[in-house]
């Protein structure tokens, strides 16, 4: 009976809620989140095949689905009806192409992005371009998603066996499968974290195999769908004798560097390093440590410093990164060094998306870390503050979240740490 009403609701949530319905929808959520959690407790009494089963058909269900959450995809179909028209995606702003009218007016109506450059890298394209080969631009999409299922196809099938390796119960694959923000923001919302979570458990799977070369081009291709894996390049540094870290990011980055050649034949570079500067001195959305940092900004300077605050807070989580996968014990397990990693980059991130915290779910499941659970509730309450006009962020939201969140983190860590000092007592 669970099963079938998460089934029902993730057809409700999906197809008929919209975004600015903040009510409805995190009603919605709160219960699909209930039922999951209801589900994980009973999962002793799933068979691994019932769960993988399970978790495939509540993708599926999604499989017509225009998104609901995010216009990202009309981005997506964009950038690949310019491919096929001949043009340069990386070169023009859709605000520059819409004036010469040969692409659909309705189709620029519906970009987040029409005065941004296009940013996602060449395999993403490659995907974009197979979608926009249908006039119709549902068709495009549901091609789309069925590279996004395959991926999640892959990381339901793999995780089980990456669980195993480090002890867990494979059955633990349940609270990944039946996640909700994992369904809706993934399969739903069309996010390319599905193609980051699945490289980056393969990587892990054949480090555990002691195949370090599949390893690290399993890690190129994670970086080839999105930049942020490579700043889990670091976590490798104790793990490998330096003659063997040196091999092995010149193999990660030489796959990475291989699928990034279009750019050679690209006015990419451009629009690129624009769009990357907006990143860190525009965009902010949900974040922590920045937004205590702005709000000094404004008490001493009397204006937002994300100028000079977002560069500032970039470089301080590539040191503090570096600087703790150099100090952390050698003996400190793979997946437990991304985890802490990725949170480092959160904590000093402008920007914090609910799908952004997807792939430190898995390796949270992987450390036996329960808050990154918690982490994906709170963090869809972020759609709070959508209206029909547009999207004000609620900071209270904001604040109750990353407090629940601290509260659990040491509470978690206490109990660990307790745990630990018995096995020696």
């Amino acid at each position: 009976m669970a099963l079938l009403l998460m089934g029902i609701l993730l057809i409700s949530i999906s197809y008929f809620t919209f975004r600015f319905e903040s009510i409805l929808l995190l009603g919605q959520f709160v219960a699909l989140f209930a039922l999951y959690l209801f589900l994980g407790f009973q999962k002793k009494d799933f068979s691994l095949k019932e769960i993988i089963t399970f978790g495939i058909l509540f993708r599926l269900l999604l499989l017509l689905l225009t998104p609901n959450l995010s216009e990202d995809v009309y981005r997506f179909i964009w950038d690949g009806k310019l491919w096929w028209e001949g043009i340069d995606a990386y070169a023009f702003l859709p605000s520059e192409v819409a004036k010469e009218k040969f692409l659909s007016p309705e189709l620029f109506s519906q970009l987040n992005s029409q005065n941004y450059y296009s940013i996602y890298p060449p395999l993403n394209q490659l995907i974009f371009a197979i979608g926009a080969i249908f006039d119709n631009t549902t068709l495009g999409i549901i091609a789309i998603r069925l590279f996004i299922i395959l991926a999640e196809i892959g990381t339901i099938i793999l995780l089980p066996k990456v669980l195993q390796q480090y002890g867990k119960d494979p059955k633990s694959l349940l609270f990944y499968a039946f996640n909700p923000l994992v369904i809706l923001e993934l399969s739903g919302n069309l996010h390319f974290e599905a193609f980051v979570i699945f490289f980056l458990l393969w990587a892990i799977y054949e480090f555990e195999r002691r195949r370090t070369n599949k390893s690290a081009i399993a890690m190129g291709l994670a970086i080839s769908f999105k930049l942020v894996p490579l700043i889990l390049l670091a976590c490798f540094f104790r793990k490998l004798n330096l003659k063997q870290y040196i091999k092995f990011v010149f193999l990660a980055c030489l796959v990475a560097a291989i699928s990034f050649l279009p750019f050679l034949f690209s006015d990419a570079l451009k629009g690129i390093s624009t769009s990357t500067s907006l990143y860190f001195m525009n965009f902010e959305f949900n974040a922590s440590l920045y937004y205590l940092i702005r709000e000094i900004g404004f008490a001493v300077k009397g204006y937002n410093i994300i100028a000079t605050a977002g560069p500032l807070l970039g470089i301080l989580a590539f040191s503090g990164m570096v600087i703790f996968n150099i100090l952390a014990s050698s003996k400190m397990k793979l997946p437990e060094r991304m985890f802490w990693t990725y949170m480092i980059y959160f904590l000093f991130a402008t920007t914090v998306h609910p799908w952004y915290v997807l792939p430190i779910l898995v390796l949270g499941l992987l450390n036996g870390y329960k808050f990154t659970i918690l982490w994906s509730f709170l963090a869809f309450f972020t759609y709070w503050g959508y209206s029909e006009s547009g999207f004000q962020e609620h900071l209270g939201i904001v604040a109750v979240e990353y407090i629940s969140l601290m509260i659990f983190i040491v509470f978690e860590l206490k109990q660990r740490i307790k745990n630990n000092r018995r096995l020696y007592v």
